[in-house]
């Protein structure tokens, strides 16, 4: 039996909130399929039910939407504004430990998006990100085993961000001397190597911050995978962005012809990896479809345990398609984990009596039909 961990109280430290958000109410208006919306969301787990195209990952979409001020399926803002309709709006209200509640809003149109917290706008997506932490489960979640770096070295830089809010300013820094760095080595003159102390500066710590993080949140999954004894064992290995042998410093004089021939920098944290093997080969080819999804969604939930460990912040979780690639067993598995975490979880599935089994009175069930939701 899982241990249901205990939900954080409202802390007050250092002049600002720590607190637990639960969304309350969610009314949305013209994105995508969804004409008009208006539901009011449990605590737990809630789970939106109907058959393919019915709008229930658009619903998903809005809460991302919120958190983030873009989509986790298009690029375009123009494609979320539902057919014939000039703008797009979306409300929630959440509610924290002390039953006060925080309001926040977004809307679009002609490709302008608007952010709104408690009635004031707001021009940085952090503002809200920082209360509304959430982690999203989608069916193409195997890719963060299958493909390259780039998507695991998000997901680590978001893992930070959370724990560590002054990171965002040290990544912008760091990013922002690597293309001077690289505009030199491209321009082909002298003096390219003008920027290493600041790059070493600010690469040190950024690679500190994440080693950190990652420790913590690798003991996390290692607790959760316990709970899948079918899936082979898993090796994380946090591959900092050059020799672990060398510091930054040396690591960027050992690659100075490399750097000066490819144009580039070669070495540093935007080359870091969280590396995943079974029996030391590569997790992408041993793991199953099945348990690609199993692994990766246990890493997403491990994130937002960590991040919960870290700032009592109760994170969200947005689950799309629970049950594809699951047979039953695992699923019934996965959701009574989920459910011991306290955070608030919002699922869609095709048919919830496949999803909820025993969990039936434990769950808040929504049912999508044509864009409606009852």
């Amino acid at each position: 039996m899982l241990e249901k961990r205990k939900k954080p109280a409202l802390i007050i430290t250092a002049g600002f909130f720590r607190l637990t958000l639960n969304i309350t109410k969610l009314q949305i208006q013209n994105l995508r399929i969804l004409d008009s919306v208006d539901i009011s969301p449990q605590p737990g787990i809630n789970i939106f039910c109907g058959d393919n195209g019915a709008g229930k990952t658009s619903l998903l979409e809005a809460i991302f939407l919120l958190a983030r001020a873009k989509s986790f399926k298009s690029t375009k803002g123009k494609n979320l504004i539902q057919d014939g309709k000039n703008k797009l709006s979306i409300y929630s209200e959440a509610q924290t430990a002390n039953l006060s509640i925080v309001r926040i809003g977004f809307g679009l149109e002609k490709n302008e998006k608007r952010m709104q917290l408690n009635g004031a706008p707001i021009s940085r997506v952090s503002e809200v990100a920082k209360l509304l932490p959430l982690g999203i489960v989608t069916p193409i979640i195997h890719r963060l085993i299958e493909e390259g770096p780039d998507n695991r070295r998000r997901f680590l830089n978001w893992g930070v961000f959370h724990v560590e809010h002054s990171y965002v300013s040290l990544m912008r820094h760091y990013s922002t001397t690597l293309q001077q760095r690289n505009a030199s080595l491209r321009s082909g003159e002298t003096g390219w190597n003008v920027w290493d102390p600041q790059l070493i500066e600010y690469g040190d710590q950024i690679n500190q911050l994440r080693a950190a993080y990652f420790s913590s949140w690798k003991s996390v999954f290692e607790s959760l995978i316990a709970n899948f004894p079918g899936v082979p064992m898993i090796s994380f290995r946090f591959y900092k962005g050059w020799n672990n042998s060398l510091s930054l410093e040396d690591s960027l004089q050992a690659q100075v012809k490399t750097d000066l021939s490819a144009c580039f920098t070669t070495a540093g944290p935007h080359r870091a990896d969280i590396r995943i093997t079974v029996k030391s080969r590569p997790a992408k080819e041993i793991l199953s479809r099945g348990q690609q999804k199993i692994v990766a969604t246990l890493m997403v939930i491990s994130q937002l345990i960590a991040q919960n460990e870290h700032t009592n912040i109760n994170p969200i979780l947005l689950m799309d398609d629970f049950s594809a690639e699951l047979d039953r067993k695992t699923a019934t598995v996965l959701l009574s984990l989920i459910d011991s975490s306290g955070f608030q979880t919002f699922l869609t599935a095709i048919d919830c009596d496949t999803v909820t089994g025993k969990h039936s009175d434990e769950v808040n069930m929504f049912h999508v039909e044509h864009g409606a939701v009852k």
